[in-house]
């Protein structure tokens, strides 16, 4: 890419930018070698990389790198037996625990994350932690190397403070020595040539026994090294000498060490520098709300809510703007303003962006296409503010685009045959854009000049564009619109400046009727195409709001269907749960009659049958709940049913109620039931009844019974024996009187009469009849 384009667009700022988030002097290398790739597939990769560090600066912020200097020949000299020294060493232990610990956190965030490329990466370093640990045990992070190192060394050191010490008491014992005090210029003790001194007056430098080191500015003092004390320097630097030694062979066996480990170490810089380039980028991205744009394979633009990142988000109006599908030239026109030459930057700016795998400054949706170069010729490399240039540089700059631009390229104008006679210009600019667009060249321009707006309009594959204008205020809005061509505003601007309104006529008169004619063409279409785009608005919002009350429509459906299901399954297990506690109570009331039976007052096949009617009502444990096809019989009163709605509970029908509905019979129960919610068990048996003659007995069996003030036990027994005598009394209908009280008896009455042989159904008194006080059976 050439280097002239990138500075032209800015893009050298945002390498800049880029580079001064890194955190490593191999991020920041690759940061400055920031380029648009030779190909796609280079291109998506760094995107990816980008992704990745987005990911994790979003999730975890900025990595905590080992803050070094490069330290690549470090490793390099210390691979071909070279010593390093402390601060080298602990530097690359750091470089080595970093990785080994951006590898550990990288593979925790796999878990919810997608990092998978780099925590690949990290985990492919065959680190060697023993190394680390070695240079950790021997160095400190100020570079010292540490007493424990070596057992010799702390030997040594030990010494060292041993005779530091004595010579301290020595020469403090010597400042209070009233021998040498007198002559002494100072109670204190100075340090020259490394050596402890005394400062002695010089006219008494004679009478103090030791080695001169250093004499004072004025002459009056001698700075004296005592004999007793210099010996035991002496001593101390013979020390210091076998510390150096001792040193020098620590620093030899660990650089020994590290030579083995120069690859994974060179390796593991180049992944944390590409690591710290990618966090970098997804740093900046961060700060200017950057996305991911889709790379395409054709040169193609599609940007969507793009700004020029140096503008100030807060004023910059984002643009939309697409080229190369429908068609492969863009003309913006409009006033001779800033505005124009920002929208072109803006769309050369992000294209290279997103072909060097940066986010861009646009909303989600943005394509960008692969190009293969991106030519520009804006001006005298004018900022965004300017528009200067000559004729001559632009003939020099289109003529080389001319001669290097194929149809995988994107070339941009500003200003095309600008800086030399309007009508030459504008016709020397339509034939440069007729070659780009036979060859199939992506190209944007802008102009002011009337005859390329009209050229847009009659040439194929090309559409005009405008930036808008507030004529109050002087400046772009930035807003482009496709499909409108831009006025130039001359008049208007002057008149806002303060030219004399008689000027502005002369002007005005002197316009050509043609110029005038292509003006009031522009505003009319200006006009209409404004019309349709609000037209398109407000069916666009039309549809938005017939989509809404859909998807509202559709979730009140939803929820009153889960709300049904929520009711259904409550009522099943409300029904489940009545029929387990009606089992239990008739259990109970079993065993209550067994004792009974025990004492003679009910028969064991009296016991047996409650026993097998009441079994009746629980659900069949291996019963399929799945609803299986049912045929389309027709039903009649009596035939036993399986009702699938209560979880395949048998039943008997009792009558039709309702077209498809019928009153089944379902132990105590009487519910209307579907028919599709039932399937056919059995018919009813048809018994041919004999013809018999009954003799009507006459032992005055009445048709109600009145069991108030029993116990349950005492009213079951007396019930059963009456039942059996109206039977034979020939009574299809009896009237049992429990009374109301506390509800207990006519509870124990029920769950007993719900199995009887005898009874067919019951039900409550009505009025007139006695209400709850009484129940009314019906005898089978």
């Amino acid at each position: 890419m050439n280097e002239r384009v990138l500075r032209l667009l800015d893009f050298s700022r945002i390498v800049s930018e880029v580079t001064a988030r890194c955190q490593t002097p191999y991020g920041e290398e690759r940061a400055r070698l920031l380029r648009p790739f030779a190909n796609i597939v280079d291109a998506r990769a760094a995107l990816s990389d980008t992704e990745e560090g987005s990911v994790y600066y979003r999730l975890k912020g900025e990595p905590a790198f080992a803050r070094t200097g490069d330290l690549r020949e470090v490793v390099a000299r210390a691979g071909v037996g070279g010593i390093l020294g402390a601060a080298e060493l602990y530097a690359l232990a750091e470089t080595s625990r970093s990785a080994r610990r951006l590898a550990r956190i990288l593979s925790e965030l796999c878990e919810r994350a997608d990092v998978s490329r780099f925590a690949r990466q990290f985990a492919a370093l065959d680190l060697p932690k023993t190394l680390e640990d070695e240079i950790f045990r021997c160095i400190d992070e100020d570079a010292r190397i540490l007493d424990q190192a070596s057992a010799t060394l702390a030997d040594l050191r030990a010494s060292m403070r041993s005779v530091t010490q004595r010579m301290r008491r020595s020469i403090d014992e010597m400042l209070r020595s009233t021998s040498i005090q007198n002559y002494l210029q100072d109670q204190i003790v100075t340090i020259r040539n490394d050596r402890l001194c005394l400062s002695v007056r010089a006219d008494a430098a004679q009478h103090v026994r030791g080695i001169i080191h250093d004499q004072s500015a004025s002459g009056a003092t001698f700075f004296i090294e005592p004999e007793r004390v210099a010996a035991l320097g002496n001593e101390l630097r013979r020390y210091e000498v076998l510390e150096e030694r001792e040193m020098e062979r620590i620093l030899s066996e660990l650089s020994a060490l590290v030579a083995p480990h120069t690859d994974v170490l060179l390796e593991a810089i180049e992944v944390i520098g590409a690591f710290d380039f990618a966090v970098a980028k997804a740093a900046f991205a961060h700060a200017e709300r950057a996305i991911k744009p889709e790379l395409d394979e054709r040169p193609i633009l599609h940007l969507v809510q793009a700004r020029h990142p140096h503008l100030d988000r807060a004023v910059a109006v984002p643009l939309d703007i697409h080229l190369g599908e429908s068609f492969t030239q863009l003309l913006i026109t409009g006033p001779n303003t800033g505005g124009k030459t920002v929208s072109l930057k803006t769309m050369g700016l992000l294209t290279l962006m997103a072909l060097s795998g940066l986010f861009v400054t646009a909303a989600e949706g943005t394509r960008i296409g692969w190009f293969d170069e991106v030519y520009a010729d804006i001006g005298d490399e004018q900022s965004i503010e300017q528009s200067l240039s000559t004729f001559s540089s632009h003939m020099t700059n289109i003529i080389r685009i001319l001669r290097e631009a194929s149809s995988s390229s994107l070339v941009l104008f500003d200003e095309i045959g600008a800086g030399t006679d309007p009508t030459e210009g504008a016709s020397l600019a339509m034939a440069i854009l007729d070659e780009l667009r036979a060859r199939g060249i992506r190209t944007v321009a802008t102009t002011h000049y009337s005859e390329l707006k009209a050229y847009a309009y009659t040439t194929p594959g090309t559409i005009n564009a405008s930036v808008s204008f507030d004529v109050e205020t002087l400046t772009p809005t930035y807003r482009l619109e496709l499909g409108i061509p831009g006025k130039s505003y001359a008049f208007a601007i002057a008149e806002r400046l303060g030219l004399p309104q008689s000027l502005i006529e002369q002007a005005r008169a002197r316009l050509k009727t043609s110029d005038e004619r292509v003006e009031d063409l522009i505003s009319h279409l200006t006009r209409r195409v404004h019309e349709a785009r609000e037209d398109h608005e407000q069916a666009h919002r039309a549809r938005q709001d017939v989509e809404r009350l859909r998807e509202q429509l559709e979730e009140r459906v939803r929820l009153e269907e889960e709300e049904r299901m929520v009711r259904k399954k409550k009522a099943d297990e409300e029904i489940r749960a009545y029929v387990k506690r009606s089992q239990r109570e008739a259990d109970d009331l079993i065993s209550k009659l067994r004792e009974m039976a025990a004492s003679g007052a009910v028969k064991d096949h009296q016991l047996t049958e409650a026993r097998a009617r009441i079994r009746k009502l629980a659900p069949d444990p291996t019963l399929d709940a799945t609803p299986r096809k049912r045929s389309d019989e027709t039903l009649a009163k009596g035939d036993e049913v399986r009702v699938l709605s209560l979880a395949g509970q048998k039943g008997t029908l009792m009558s039709e109620v309702g077209s498809g509905e019928w009153l089944v019979a379902v132990g105590s129960m009487k519910l209307r039931v579907n028919r599709k919610n039932m399937e056919l068990l059995r018919r009813a048996e048809k018994v041919e009844t004999p013809v018999v003659m009954l003799k009507r007995v006459s032992d005055g069996v009445s048709p109600t019974l009145d069991v108030r003030g029993q116990t349950v036990q005492e009213a079951i027994v007396e019930v059963d024996r009456y039942l059996d005598k109206a039977v034979l009394s020939g009574y299809h209908q009896v009237t049992i009187v429990h009374g109301k009280g506390t509800g207990a008896l006519r509870e124990g009455l029920l769950l007993y009469l719900r199995t009887h042989r005898r009874v067919r159904t019951y039900r409550q008194g009505g009025e007139g009849e006695g209400g709850s006080g009484v129940t009314v059976i019906e005898l089978a």
